[in-house]
């Protein structure tokens, strides 16, 4: 008799435990979806997201905001968001410009996010206790910036054991490419990655909306600068204004043929690249600059910001005074972006700001300093007084002084 109770109990519990997995399974299909990452690999993430890890230079967070769950971040890939930067530099007349309150756009709109901990720093591995213990329901890596570059932190295979040691969590991990993941750089990926994150957080509406704005401004530079003779396409110069190439006897830096910036110039802007070695960020001297003589010159964020003026009235560049380019007053700046090593969701105001240079006379119906009001109001659905603001944080108020 006691024999047969006993029976009577294991069976019991084997067929409460059996109900329970069988209404897990349900609860399961239920309460979650697929998503296949940039890897191609299948993601199952919860229906219900409230608490997300990014790893990435402020990308993620960026589209988060337009989609308009940017309160979904939990612990942030880069320290750099919590950043607020200032640059100055020398005249030659002795007096001292200064640039302040510099940042990423989406810290100036979100400025809460300045108070998150961030899970990886500049030149360090990826810190995977302070992941676990943010307890996220998903965790989005961008490959291919800061702690996920090899530029900057070790080599493939760390990058690799990286994201493996964090998919040990157990938590769903969305993997991203950013553009230095890729041998050859393309902006459409870009629209990949968007896309993806449309699925993450089910907003595929706002994703196609965004890819449709981004990739309209692509495919209106190119339209217009398809048609110019390859005898007309001017040289632009991609000059970075580096202190610490100064310091080692160079004049600058120079970006090299393959970097995303380059791509910018030859494959949608439709201009020849000056520097035409292939590499990443070189070291030029002031011989090596006056022998290339740009017809254009464009300069992108290297260890401080850069506008025009530091060119045209900084003591140490009186060397340069000689170049085409700075005779001719046709040297731009791209907008603050420290740390970007990844290209961020502002893509289009770089692709615009080199488009000028190079073409005034195929956008002269466009002023940058106003168009890029309207880029703001269109990505992140802000009013023209933020926009105003944010294109102040990202050191473009100079071409409101000059009126371009």
């Amino acid at each position: 008799m006691r024999k047969l109770m006993v029976v009577v109990m294991v069976s019991i519990v084997l067929a409460v435990l059996l109900a329970g997995c069988g209404g897990s399974s349900q609860e399961s299909q239920e309460d979650t979806r697929t998503i296949v990452d940039m890897r191609g690999k299948t993601v199952v993430v919860p229906l219900q997201i409230d608490r997300v890890v990014e790893l990435s230079d402020g990308f993620i967070p960026s589209v988060m905001y337009s989609f308009g769950v940017e309160d979904k971040v939990v612990g942030l890939g880069s320290d750099n968001l919590k950043e607020v930067d200032s640059y100055a530099f020398e005249l030659v007349s002795g007096e001292t410009t200064t640039y302040e309150n510099g940042m990423n756009p989406v810290s100036y709109l979100c400025p809460w996010i300045m108070d998150l901990p961030a899970v990886a720093k500049y030149e360090e591995a990826v810190n995977i206790e302070e992941i676990a213990a943010l307890d996220p329901d998903v965790i989005i890596i961008r490959k291919g910036f800061g702690s996920m570059n090899t530029m900057e932190y070790g080599t493939e295979e760390d990058i690799e054991k990286s994201i493996a040691l964090i998919e040990n969590l157990g938590i769903p991990t969305v993997v991203l490419y950013g553009p230095p993941a890729f041998e050859q750089p393309d902006v459409s990926k870009i629209s990949e990655e968007i896309e993806i994150l449309g699925e993450v957080f089910e907003k595929q509406d706002e994703a196609a909306r965004l890819n449709v704005y981004l990739e309209g401004i692509v495919d209106m530079v190119s339209e217009r600068t398809a048609g110019v003779a390859e005898e007309d396409k001017p040289r632009v110069l991609l000059f970075g204004l580096s202190p610490n190439a100064r310091d080692s006897g160079g004049a600058g830096d120079v970006l090299c043929t393959d970097t995303i910036e380059s791509y910018f110039v030859t494959d949608i802007v439709n201009a020849h690249n000056a520097y035409e070695e292939s590499g990443g960020w070189k070291i030029v001297s002031t011989e090596q600059i006056l022998a290339l003589n740009p017809d254009v010159l464009v300069l992108p964020t290297d260890w401080g910001y850069h506008p025009p003026e530091e060119l045209y009235g900084a003591s140490y560049y009186q060397n340069l005074r000689e170049l085409d380019a700075v005779k001719n007053q046709r040297v731009w700046a791209l907008p603050w972006t420290p740390y970007n090593c990844a290209k961020r969701l502002e893509y289009p105001i770089e692709v615009m700001v080199i488009a000028k240079a190079a073409y005034p006379e195929l956008f002269e119906d466009i002023k940058v300093n106003e168009w890029v009001l309207e880029f703001y109001e269109n990505v992140y659905n802000v009013d023209e007084e933020t926009a105003e603001e944010l294109r102040s944080v990202q050191w473009m108020d100079w071409t409101v002084q000059a009126d371009l």
